[in-house]
């Protein structure tokens, strides 16, 4: 009788093969053309134990198999594989209009379980929008209009969280910058400071003593005004959040360019940590100056609107404050000591000018939201819920014809969103993916077996298209931005992360922007200058190449520098090796 290698012979034999790269002779025959840049490197994996254990020889196990004939490593065949690396195929004209990317006011009263929006825009034109791609450059505007702030000029600060940090920890030590003197000299001026922060139990102490901080600086000589910092705990369950982020600044005279409030709108919360340079070389400054927390360095965006979709995010604000439905009452507020003081209705804006058309720049806005469809308590401005947010990214997505960037905190898997990726993966050239590795409690919460739900159906399909990177882990830096771009026109940029949550439960507010000033591209087509500058900016900030150097490539060639730079010890980013849990 022949006997027939057990399966852990086989394993043993196969591995003391040293298998080679993905090579044409293990392509699928599934096939559509060849490639020029390898996605995927196909590997034996580190050990036998692992070999038996994960029942796979070559890894990543989801892409790639063992070639028996060839004895290498290559993909696996998968129905519908794609192996174009996008370099051989057409850049499209993108769509260019704002009416062509927004959501229209019936799929915004769909998205809202059909409760029309009555309190923002459907979308707003002639704003003029600045755009920061490092969080120093919001601290410090930020810093400068709360600085300019007058008698009766009005702020509101939504957050996830605060802390008493410098806005600019890299002048004078930051000692001239600190949120309290801010928000002194705001009142001190004869302004207002209305907060709302989520409550936040983990972070109770701190932003505690923020609270009493603030709520403790004296009434305004002038006004008898003082500032009031209020918790907020209105989300659908205990582990719901408050995400938004968004800081108005309100003037009181309606003329000149104070006819628009100013609004801040991103992923960047007054707190510590957030405070950085695009070089993420500056960990001493932060530990000096108060900034440091957990990490030594953070990643993320963020916009300011000067204009009519300001007035949106204001309204927001607003509508949340004024809400009948009072804060903590469902926290013992007692026994926690989350007990907000007393509070007033706030009024709404008072400007004379349009709420949806402006003249003072060249970006038509959008704002978009999520509030559960679960909670019952936001009757007076989404009564049956708002993801006008989660909306308006499958439409974006869906109207991609060369390219998406998305730089995100999570890459969770949220079937809808994958469903779009998917269906315009055929067509576009590359899906470049920047996310932040676990750490901590995503670490701990099995964010890896979400991560790989997400990334392995597009690995598996289109692995020389699909890139995704982290940052190197010994740099210890933090990736925290919530931003799409698609083909340099589209831009969004707002609170909300790429998972289940951002979509449907916690609060988030984003700003989805489309310019009218349109440039031609290395590439050969009219983009828009607003998003093609922002990602320019990005990509500068990843790869450390200048910027004119960055300016002057096609979006392949810009994209492949990723790729460079990633095997370079001395650049932030790696590819993103992910494995299956």
């Amino acid at each position: 009788m022949v006997r027939r290698p057990g399966i852990l012979a086989v394993f043993f034999v196969l591995l003391s093969v040293s298998p080679a790269t993905n090579t044409s002779a293990s392509l699928s025959p599934f096939t559509k053309t060849t490639s020029t840049r390898v996605g995927v490197e196909c590997t034996k994996v580190g050990s036998f134990f692992s070999a038996v254990t994960r029942l796979c020889i070559c890894e990543p196990c989801h892409v790639c198999e063992f070639k028996k004939v060839s004895m290498t490593c290559g993909y696996k065949k998968q129905e519908g594989m794609d192996l174009s690396d996008g370099s051989d195929l057409t850049v499209d004209q993108p769509l260019l209009l704002p009416t062509d990317w927004f959501l229209t006011e019936e799929e915004i009263t769909a998205s809202r379980n059909g409760t029309p929006r009555s309190d923002l825009a459907t979308y707003t034109t002639g704003n003029d929008v600045t755009t920061y791609t490092v969080t120093k450059e919001y601290f410090d505007a930020a810093f400068k209009d709360l600085s300019s702030t007058g008698e009766g000029d009005r702020v509101m600060l939504a957050g996830w969280g605060t802390d008493l940090i410098p806005f600019q920890p890299d002048v004078d030590g930051g000692n001239k910058s600190q949120l309290h003197d801010v928000v002194e000299g705001v009142i001190q001026r004869g302004g207002s400071f209305h907060a709302l922060v989520w409550a936040n139990l983990l972070d109770k102490a701190q932003n505690i003593k923020v609270r009493d901080d603030i709520n403790a600086i004296p009434a305004s000589p002038t006004t008898g005004e003082k500032p009031l910092f209020l918790f907020d705990d209105r989300t659908r369950t205990i582990t719901s959040t408050h995400h938004q982020k968004n800081l108005i600044i309100a003037a009181t005279n309606s003329m000149g360019k104070d006819e628009h409030p100013v609004a801040f709108v991103g992923g960047i919360d007054i707190t510590s940590d957030r405070w950085d340079t695009m070089y993420h070389n500056e960990s001493e400054l932060r530990e000096e100056t108060g900034v440091q927390g957990d990490f030594d360095g953070w990643l993320d965006g963020h916009v300011r609107i000067h204009g009519p979709a300001a007035k949106d995010v204001a309204a927001n604000f607003i509508s949340r404050w004024n809400s009948d439905y009072e804060p903590t009452q469902g926290l013992a507020p007692d026994l926690l000591d989350f007990e907000n003081p007393t509070y007033e209705d706030l009024e709404p804006l008072k400007y004379a000018s349009s709420t949806t058309k402006s003249n003072l720049g060249n970006q038509n806005v959008q704002i978009v939201r999520t509030f559960s469809c679960k909670y019952k308590n936001y009757a007076g401005f989404a009564p049956y819920g708002d993801n006008s947010l989660f909306q308006a990214r499958i439409k974006a997505l869906l109207n991609a014809k060369n390219f998406i960037y998305i730089e995100d905190q999570y890459f969770i898997l949220v079937p809808e969103l994958l469903e779009a990726l998917l269906e315009v993966m055929p067509t576009i050239q590359r899906l470049i993916v920047v996310v932040q590795r676990p750490v901590g409690e995503s670490k701990a919460s099995g964010y890896k077996k979400y991560l790989y739900e997400m990334t392995s159906p597009i690995q598996k399909l289109y692995p020389n298209k699909f890139q995704i990177y982290t940052t190197k882990e010994e740099l210890d830096l933090y990736i925290h931005t919530k931003v799409v771009i698609i083909d340099d026109v589209y831009l969004s940029v707002g609170s909300a992360n790429w998972n289940r949550r951002s979509m449907t439960s916690d609060s988030e507010l984003a700003a989805n922007i489309i310019d009218d000033e349109t440039v031609e591209s290395p590439d050969g087509v009219k983009v828009l200058k607003a998003a093609r500058d922002f990602r320019i900016r990005k990509f500068r900030e990843m790869t450390g190449r200048s910027y004119e150097e960055l300016d002057s490539m096609t979006f392949i060639e810009a994209a492949n520098q990723f790729d460079v730079v990633a095997a370079d010890n001395s650049s932030i980013i790696e590819t993103y090796e992910v494995k299956k849990q």
